[in-house]
């Protein structure tokens, strides 16, 4: 698990660019996972103890003994629909390049259900004869570690991203992420241990199963890659942003150059289908400027049609074909400044539809 993945840009397109594939995103129960037991006998003596600084570290935040004045990185999630019940949330967690020195990284993922703060054990007042209560970790819904490698040709003010992904019903959950430099092997009598940096965040994962029409985070992509075949287990943690076979980079800052193209791909789910067992989906793009005075409309594209005219012959919902819309826009005509993207999904059939929002900059240059 140590290497970082590359692709190739997306086409120039300024109408809509639709995708019609069958995707399968197959999550790994948390109680498949057991990293430590898993990959006890991989494991070197000085990774044990790389990860176990790690684990430590998220123990002692999970049993309130650490408190989080500040987060020393970002964590982005996404949402897409999983496999039985359950949502596939590929994520990135995003540092500074000052805060990693070296070219690989450890990273410990525990997830578990939200803790209400206020449910924490009461301790007794001082001088009481009353025994504390200990406190408990709370189950691991999913967890694994890792070791990635990260590029050391980095200069100041570049970020390191790492991306992987976890799996959960739909829920509230505590994500909690730890990550410290890999030193790639045993420490020497004149090293200390690597610094442990931990965040915890509060995640809502949506239930993406209901029977209402639904769709997957909006995700704009920085490339996108066709593969020639799925990816093995092992690759598909490696590069979670790969659906099926098609391998996305994200692009997590909403910042664009008017050399750039505005680039996304969404999910659509649960449509009601027509007597023919075809869906009957309108999705429109509407493009609104930001000014001083407010909001004004500035530019659309043709809507895109999902319905028994246009897609494939073989569209066939029970074997697990999905609709996948996507546009590349270019934004050489886009005056700087700040937009917002309204993206409408109406389900014809069902008489239901969605909003979704992407908020965007165009810089002057």
């Amino acid at each position: 698990m140590r290497e970082m993945f590359r692709g190739v840009s997306v086409s120039s397109l300024f109408i809509a660019v639709v995708f019609l594939v069958s995707i399968s995103v197959w999550p790994v129960a948390a109680q498949e996972q057991e990293p430590e037991e898993a990959q006890e006998n991989q494991l070197e003596d000085w990774e044990r103890a790389e990860l176990q600084g790690l684990v430590q570290t998220v123990g002692a935040s999970l049993r309130g003994e650490l408190t989080q004045d500040e987060k020393p990185f970002t964590f982005k999630p996404h949402f897409l629909k999983g496999a039985d019940g359950m949502t596939y949330v590929p994520f990135t967690v995003t540092l500074d390049s000052d805060q990693i020195s070296e070219s690989a990284v450890a990273m410990y993922l525990f997830v578990t259900v939200h803790q209400d703060p206020s449910s924490a054990p009461v301790q007794p007042e001082e001088n009481s004869e009353e025994l504390p209560e200990v406190p408990q970790v709370p189950p691991a819904v999913f967890e694994d570690a890792y070791f990635i490698g990260v590029s050391d040709q980095r200069t100041a003010g570049d970020q390191i991203e790492l991306s992987r992904a976890f799996t959960a019903a739909g829920g509230e959950y505590d994500v909690y992420v730890a990550v410290s430099d890999s030193l790639g092997g045993p420490l020497s009598e004149d090293q200390d241990a690597s610094v442990v940096l931990m965040l915890k965040e509060q995640v809502v994962v949506p239930n993406l199963w209901t029977p209402e029409l639904q769709t997957s985070t909006v995700l704009i992509a920085n490339l996108i890659e066709p593969l020639t075949a799925p990816l093995s287990p092992v690759e598909q943690v490696q590069q979670p942003y790969t659906l099926g076979t098609t391998k996305i980079i994200p692009k997590h800052d909403r910042s664009f150059g008017k050399q750039d193209e505005l680039s996304l791909i969404m999910l659509v789910y649960n449509p009601q289908l027509t007597s023919d067992q075809k869906p009957d989906l309108t999705i429109e793009y509407n493009f609104h400027q930001r000014t001083d005075d407010g909001e004004e409309f500035f530019n659309k594209t043709n809507p895109q049609q999902f319905n028994a005219q246009t897609l494939p012959p073989g569209f066939d919902v029970a074997l697990g074909h999905q609709i996948v819309a996507g546009q590349a826009v270019p934004l050489s005509l886009f005056p700087a400044g700040e937009y917002r993207l309204e993206i409408t999904i109406s389900d014809n059939e069902a008489g239901t539809n969605l909003v979704r929002d992407v908020n965007f900059t165009v810089l002057e240059t």
